[in-house]
């Protein structure tokens, strides 16, 4: 499939910097990997865009020049170390940071146009295209270190089960059921292995 190229610092051009600028460092720590091979760019994650329930395949190759990062977001490079070697106040949030700052990515590569104005404060969903009230229009973000599809599935349905009554339910179903929300899209990700999904809930 056509890869499609994507440098990070282009989202403080498709984006607003404020919402973009604390997602950078933990993006550089999160994405590469341990290995020598893993860390090389461009980082290339298989994504899943589902919408209208049909899927289509595409895969982003994520690149990025630090000294231009360095440019809108002073000495992140090492606050990305900082991150990586967890010296930092933030390090049991990297991969929180990391996802959203890749749903950004997400957002202005699959929704060209589209521009986030808000975020909610521990509400669903994390990301808003519209605040009107009584019609939101956003993005659910969430993100596993390793896992890959059966995370996704935890995740996106719950891990409830036959033997498994008291599991953790799912992201998907209360956002289908809240008539708030006019849109909202589901942005998942995953960096070892590095893949993804975006998928359109509503409407």
């Amino acid at each position: 499939m056509p890869a499609i190229s994507y440098e990070l610092q282009q989202l403080f051009v498709d984006q607003d910097h404020d919402w973009v600028v604390d997602t950078i460092a933990a993006v550089l720590a999160w994405v590469p990997g341990s290995t020598r091979r893993q860390r090389q760019q461009p980082f290339s994650f298989l994504v899943a865009h589902i919408r209208q329930q049909t899927t289509t395949m595409e895969q982003i190759e994520l690149s990025w020049d630090e000294a231009k990062l360095e440019q809108f977001v002073p000495r992140v490079r090492e606050h990305a170390q900082r991150l990586r070697t967890k010296k930092s106040v933030q390090r049991e949030h990297v991969t929180e940071l990391a996802t959203y700052g890749l749903t950004f990515v997400a957002i202005s590569v699959l929704m060209p146009g589209r521009r986030v104005v808000g975020m909610q404060l521990g509400a669903a969903p994390d990301i808003l295209f519209d605040v009107t009230p009584g019609a939101l229009r956003g993005v659910e973000s969430a993100g596993r270190t390793r896992g890959g599809q059966s995370a996704f599935k935890a995740i996106r349905n719950g891990s409830r089960t036959a033997t498994n009554a008291s599991g953790r339910v799912g992201k998907a179903a209360p956002l289908l059921a809240r008539p708030d929300l006019a849109e909202v899209h589901l942005s998942l990700w995953c960096a070892t292995p590095r893949i993804s999904i975006m998928e359109q809930l509503k409407p």
